[in-house]
């Protein structure tokens, strides 16, 4: 029987909304047999009331999920019941194999397992492993397809995107390790966290969602602006304007080797450097993880306040920053910067070395050549740049 969504509640002292408590346990108690099972298991051992009662109520809800006597004595030998309620609480049950995956959505099962090999999801070949979040991915597989999107691009797409989950799962992880170590030899309080993580996941979906569309809706425009700039097409508010990513090298491996804290710290005091740095007219646009992106229509204001930031990071122990920027046509939207300088200068930095700016041409032209030298950094084929591109390290020059 489905059980009615509970209203919210108002909480008599401030009035402020809060969320309805999690559902009780599945029934107050075992039946005697189960009871007598538990009992001669030593599972109940030193326990009394309601102490007694919530422990009962865990191991029936266990039970119930298909946990067997043996694990439950194990688990509680070595205090983890805590932590076996919370993760039968955050998992949900599968309802499909993948030939039932592969019957439902027209993908070949050899297809179905690489696409979830790919996107980091797991390939079982065992029972119902896999739910309707499952059946939805494998739909998306047949939906790029139908596309007539490139078949290797798009596992490539999926590898990408199945590592940089990883990475934020490990995140989220390790946030959530202190609490739940907290939980360890209280089981009731750990469903009532489990109900809670569970409402955070959902929610950590959505922004996920919401981040990658947005994200790749910036992608598309950019291109649009780009083809339009070489159709010669009029773009309103399309403006000549110079775009600098600038990157922490090897923020990556610094997350697997300091606490999430530690990495947001990092991040924040380089976001504070380049707020401090854009003065107008160069203007700080956005923090992206690693990574700032600031973007100026004089050349030279741009040019001064990468350097700047690269020296300041360097001055503040950060690792090493590198800046890459580019020249061209692009149109602000919402906040954003739309255009092919804002996707080559973020392909301009990853090929930057450390405590380096990094030109485009099309940039180092622009520049006042009796303020700032250039150097050749020599030719490269960019991600997603057709051509190869000849590019340019600059310094400021020193004042006689």
């Amino acid at each position: 029987m489905r059980i009615p969504r509970q209203p919210r509640r108002i909480t008599p002292r401030t009035g402020r909304l809060v969320s309805p408590p999690p559902p009780p346990l599945r029934r107050p108690g075992p039946p005697p047999t189960q009871l007598h099972e538990f009992e001669a298991a030593g599972l109940l051992d030193g326990l009394s009331g309601a102490d007694r009662s919530a422990r009962m109520g865990v191991l029936n809800t266990l039970i119930e999920d298909g946990v067997s006597i043996d694990e439950l004595r194990v688990a509680s030998r070595d205090n983890r019941l805590a932590h076996l309620l919370l993760e039968h609480a955050l998992s949900p049950k599968g309802r499909y194999g993948i030939d039932e995956i592969s019957q439902k959505t027209g993908v070949t099962v050899e297809d179905a397992r690489r696409w979830f090999r790919a996107i980091g999801r797991g390939a079982s070949e065992d029972g119902t492993f896999y739910d309707d979040g499952d059946l939805d991915l494998a739909r998306g597989l047949k939906q790029y397809r139908d596309l007539g999107l490139d078949e290797s691009g798009i596992f490539a797409a999926a590898r990408v995107l199945g590592r940089n989950l990883w990475t934020v799962a490990d995140a989220a992880d390790a946030l959530l390790q202190e609490r739940l170590e907290a939980t360890r030899e209280h089981p009731e309080v750990a469903l009532r966290y489990a109900v809670e993580v569970r409402r955070i996941a959902d929610f950590e979906a959505q922004i996920l969602a919401h981040l990658i569309a947005t994200t790749l809706r910036h992608q598309l425009r950019s291109d649009a602006v780009g083809i339009a700039r070489d159709s010669n097409l009029q773009v309103r508010g399309a403006q000549e304007i110079g775009v600098c990513f600038a990157d922490l090298v090897g923020f990556t491996l610094l997350g697997e080797q300091v606490a999430p804290a530690d990495l947001g710290r990092v991040a924040e005091r380089l976001d504070g450097l380049a707020t401090d740095l854009a003065l107008p007219p160069v203007r700080l646009v956005k923090t992206i993880g690693d990574a700032v992106m600031i973007v100026s229509p004089d050349p030279n204001a741009l040019a001064y306040t990468a350097l700047d930031l690269v020296q300041a990071a360097r001055a503040e122990g950060l690792p090493p920053l590198r800046a890459g920027i580019a020249w061209g046509t692009a149109v602000p939207s919402a906040g954003d910067w739309f255009g092919r300088p804002v996707n080559m200068a973020s392909r301009v930095v990853a090929v930057a070395p450390s405590h380096e700016v990094v030109v485009t041409g099309e940039f180092y032209d622009e520049l006042d050549t009796d303020a700032f030298w250039g150097e050749p950094a020599g030719s490269h084929r960019l991600k997603g740049i057709d051509a190869p591109q000849d590019l340019f390290g600059i310094g400021r020059r020193s004042v006689a």
